[in-house]
């Protein structure tokens, strides 16, 4: 089931209703470097070639700025490893991500079933939205949601299923959280839908109601219910421009145990509805619930020990930790 859902399974057949993006296949050195302990960055990722320092977009510095540019160009010209810094370096990987990046401007990440949504606290805009190189690994790296992925990846081959590890890079846009839904599709029929986001009412959702659950039931119909022949039981996230247009964001497997089931109940979609698809929005009498989007945040470990020194922000002590880190891998 969660094979069916993953990314380079349904986006083939479905990418003319879906958000742009580009699947690379992660090559097993950086898997190996995504899964080791070290938290170093790739000498590509913190020397940029067009400009004399890394900095953040906030204008925070990754890298000491007593090297010279020249010393730097010398490290990029190092094909595998950097043998002076001993930082890690994946020269064509990094290449294509780039030239995504130069295509986009703006990128989205995930891997084959999840993004790195927990790790978001660690960017500085606070979100999955990355400009570069940098950005992109620093997300990778921090995420125990993509370590997940990476670790499923490798308990399929042992069921003899061979999945290869991507990472997506989906164009950058805006959503308006009144425009976002979740679909949810049990024994192949389409039984409910739900607002994506329960932190607030919006009477959007209630004066376009009709066109949302007609639209969203004519593309599931139309275009997601021949792609999924061998899947029963999934979700699937959209967006609703408008009459006439919806996006699909992502899929989903469903399992009642792993599944939020947002407005609905478990055993609501697995018994019956009348008249499904059912659509299911928050009233204006109804008590909000929390973003779960803000359930991730600094961890309190972090937190604790950047409060104690009200000089030290997060990202300075990611930048200390980064340069210890690249000092000891010199002394070895």
């Amino acid at each position: 089931m969660k094979f069916n859902c993953s990314f380079n399974e349904w986006f083939p057949f479905l990418s003319k209703n879906s958000i742009e993006a580009v699947a690379l296949p992660i090559p097993i050195e950086v898997i190996e470097y995504l899964e080791h302990g070290t938290f170093r960055l790739p000498i590509e990722a913190i020397a940029p070639s067009t400009s004399n320092e890394s900095s953040w977009s906030d204008g925070t510095c990754l890298l000491d700025n007593d090297e010279e540019p020249q010393e730097k160009e010398k490290h990029l010209d190092n094909r595998v490893v950097d043998s002076e810094s001993g930082l890690p370096s994946f020269p064509e990987f990094s290449s294509k991500i780039n030239q995504v990046l130069k295509t986009f401007g703006a990128v989205f990440v995930k891997l084959n079933w999840s993004a790195p949504l927990d790790a978001a606290w660690i960017a500085p805009t606070k979100t999955l939205r990355c400009t570069t190189l940098e950005e992109i690994y620093l997300l990778l790296k921090s995420s125990d949601r993509v370590a997940a992925d990476l670790n499923h990846l490798e308990l399929l081959k042992t069921t003899k299923v061979t999945l290869q590890p991507y990472l997506v890079l989906k164009r950058w846009q805006e959503i308006t959280p009144c425009t976002e839904f979740r679909c949810y599709v049990i024994n192949g029929e389409l039984l409910g839908i739900s607002q994506r986001d329960l932190s607030q009412y919006y009477q959007y959702i209630e004066s376009a109601r009709y066109s949302i659950r007609q639209e969203i039931k004519s593309l599931f119909n139309e275009h997601i219910r021949k792609s999924f022949v061998s899947c029963k039981d999934y979700t699937f996230d959209v967006i609703y421009h408008g009459k006439g247009r919806v996006q699909i964001i992502d899929f989903g497997p469903y399992f009642p145990e792993e599944t939020t089931a947002l407005l609905f109940k478990h055993n609501e979609l697995t018994g019956s509805i009348n008249d499904p698809p059912e659509l299911r929005y928050l009233g204006e009498n109804i008590t909000m619930q929390p973003n779960v989007a803000r359930y991730f945040g600094v961890p309190r470990d972090i937190e604790a020990f950047y409060q104690s020194d009200n000089l030290l922000s997060t990202m300075d002590i990611i930048r200390r930790e980064v340069r210890n880190q690249n000092e000891n891998s010199l002394a070895d």
